[in-house]
């Protein structure tokens, strides 16, 4: 481990894995995402190997599979990019059998090597000059890969239609690829000045374990925002706790509006888009009927409550997008409660003003 501290390590180890379980659980729907939870799954498992290296009884079974683990890594990280970079096309499944193959072609030779220095067939020297060969070797796959990596993320960063909170998760990726690329350049230097592939040096190698930490912690936001969701503490879920006191009143008052209920479990941005319908389709109605006279108390009470919480709010415009309407429909809902209190206070101070009622 070129004298990294264990104890962030196996922090920085125990999360990967962690995070990798619950994605392959709850983030696994598409190509790409199967792909990624591999790639981090292996990469977590290669720390692991790697800090069994320093203690391992049998360092040659251990040997075998950190180098299995290895390149089916690289080639995971590679395919990743590539998807990443536009490359999720309908032939994104062979091209990544593709590199799987390469990379078991690469393990069976190291595997291969190691079981002719066991039985003496080749010495220890070609051995290990033939790891460093492999290890060297794979930092290309990992230079194009953040290559790759950095030039799609710059791509979405650059995008008008990305909001700030994926600029920021872009940028980190960038700064991902720029790391790996440069990473990779690094162990080919000093590859060449005689330093063995696999002893980068503690400060980069710190600093790997530290990109590690980021692609993991980016990689956790999808499993953040299902929490979010199941919890209800996601942006939708408090929209539609918003506008729920509205669309009770309003649809009680209006009850044909209300859409063709289902048993269907529904998202909550689809909950909030079917209020939101309802909710105008009620406003439609209440407003028709303003200059005349309503059969129900409900009604009036409704066309009351709703005059007197659209004090003070913008007019709107049937051009208005649905962005526009639903921010309208949440203040109207945020008025709400006040407006119900008020009117409740002035209908019971009229029927205390009529003679018989004191």
């Amino acid at each position: 481990m070129t004298g990294v501290p264990v104890l962030p390590v196996l922090v920085i180890t125990g999360y990967a894995i962690v995070v990798t379980i619950l994605r392959w659980f709850f983030v696994r729907d598409s190509a790409v995402d199967r792909l990624i939870n591999r790639a981090l799954g292996l990469a977590g498992v290669g720390m692991l190997i790697g800090l069994a290296t320093t203690s391992s009884a049998v360092p040659v079974v251990v040997g075998h599979v950190s180098a299995i683990t290895g390149f089916f890594t690289t080639s995971a990280i590679y395919g990743v990019a590539r998807m990443l970079d536009g490359g999720s096309g309908p032939d994104a499944h062979r091209r990544q059998r593709r590199y799987d193959l390469v990379a078991l072609g690469g393990a069976v030779s190291a595997v291969l090597v190691n079981m002719a220095v066991v039985v003496h067939l080749i010495p220890v020297e070609i051995s290990s000059r033939w790891h460093s060969i492999c290890s060297a070797g794979s930092g290309l796959p990992l230079a194009v890969s953040g290559f790759l990596l950095m030039r799609a993320s710059l791509r979405e960063f650059r995008s008008a239609d990305t909001p700030m909170g994926e600029r920021v998760a872009y940028g980190a990726l960038i700064g991902v690829g720029v790391f790996w690329a440069c990473y990779a350049a690094i162990l080919l230097v000093r590859y060449r000045w005689g330093v063995p592939p696999d002893d980068p040096g503690k400060v980069w190698a710190l600093a790997g374990f530290t990109s590690l930490a980021v692609i993991t912690t980016l990689l956790a936001i999808p499993l953040a925002r299902i929490a979010a969701v199941r919890f209800g503490w996601d942006r939708d879920s408090r929209d539609c706790r918003r506008l729920r006191p509205l669309w009770a009143a309003l649809t009680d008052a209006v009850p044909h509006v209300t859409l063709t209920p289902d048993d269907t479990p529904r998202e909550p941005a689809e909950r909030r888009y079917r209020m939101a319908i309802e909710i105008r389709d009620a406003l439609l109605h209440l407003r028709r009927q303003a200059d005349g006279d309503h059969d129900d108390d409900i009604g009036r009470r409704a066309l009351e409550m709703l005059r007197g919480a659209e004090l003070g709010l913008p007019a709107r415009s049937s051009a208005d997008s649905h962005d526009v309407e639903l921010r309208h429909l949440l203040a109207l809902a945020d008025r709400w409660p006040e407006a119900e209190s008020a009117y409740i206070a002035t209908d019971r101070s009229g029927l205390s003003a009529v003679p018989g009622n004191r």
